[in-house]
């Protein structure tokens, strides 16, 4: 745990060790850690199949195996899966995709598998106020270079060679002309969205990012969004993708934090 004294200190969560390093002179031990244990069997590659399951139900299957509950949002209203396989993938791996695919996220923090939609984290109320005299050190950038104003998803079904095609349209101020277009096997046009969907999701919302080191605080916590003014255009609610808590004799305790905009 990490904070200030006499007050709300932040969970960082359970780690195993995996890296022993001792060097010197001076006598010097870094120690690196998994948040993922390594000792469950998780990165062992797996085939298998899934058959009439959502989202959830795929990814409570996997958790229990390894004593796990899952955390996160409900899935799509009766997005069900015929049919999904896993082949030689570890279900670390297996996971991630899916969840990448349908514009989820994912990750396993101690004894919680959590599984959750994008949109619904960006959804959440902002926990903070960052000002311009909060930062230590800022760097905005905005990009346009393979961000896309929509997203098509194409899948010919070989049986009947019925082509099955779902088009998403980004927001009209996004500044590009491309289309991205996709060729993936989808079961019904519900599938076929929801990939374009997550597609276009993951290109564009790396549009508008920011690195921020801040004074340190607990409430900078990956995955919750946080309101930065006094920076002009740049001003507006982001999402903590990436914070890194640094605690150190010369600095004292900082927060860099990685973050995306998405209002």
């Amino acid at each position: 745990m990490i904070g200030y004294a006499g007050e709300l200190l932040l969970p960082c969560g359970d780690f195993q060790v995996d890296d022993l390093c001792l060097s010197g002179p001076p006598d010097i031990l870094r120690i690196r850690c998994l948040s993922t244990y390594i000792t469950p069997a998780m990165r062992t590659p797996n085939s298998t199949g899934y058959e009439s399951q959502t989202l959830g139900q795929i990814a409570s299957t996997i958790a229990s195996k390894y004593g796990l509950t899952v955390l996160g949002a409900s899935d799509p209203a009766n997005l069900t899966f015929a049919r999904i396989t896993q082949r030689q993938e570890s279900d670390l791996a297996f996971l991630r995709r899916l969840a990448f695919a349908h514009n989820y996220d994912f990750t396993i923090r101690g004894k919680q598998l959590v599984f959750y939609s994008r949109t619904a984290l960006e959804e959440s109320a902002p926990v903070a106020t960052i000002l311009r005299g909060d930062l230590l050190r800022f760097d905005f950038r905005l990009k346009t270079h393979k961000t896309y104003k929509a997203a098509e998803v194409s899948y010919q079904f070989p049986e009947t060679k019925h082509l099955l095609t779902q088009t998403i349209n980004a927001p009209a101020d996004t500044p590009t002309g491309d289309t991205l277009k996709l060729v993936v096997r989808c079961e019904n046009g519900q599938q076929a969205n929801l990939k374009a969907m997550s597609a276009l999701h993951s290109r564009n919302m790396v549009r508008a990012t920011a690195t921020l080191t801040a004074v340190g605080a607990t409430v900078y916590a990956a995955g919750n969004n946080v309101t930065i003014s006094g920076f002009g255009f740049n001003d507006g609610t982001y999402l903590i993708q990436h914070a890194r808590h640094h605690l150190e004799r010369t600095t004292g305790y900082t927060t860099e934090l990685d973050v995306r905009r998405i209002d």
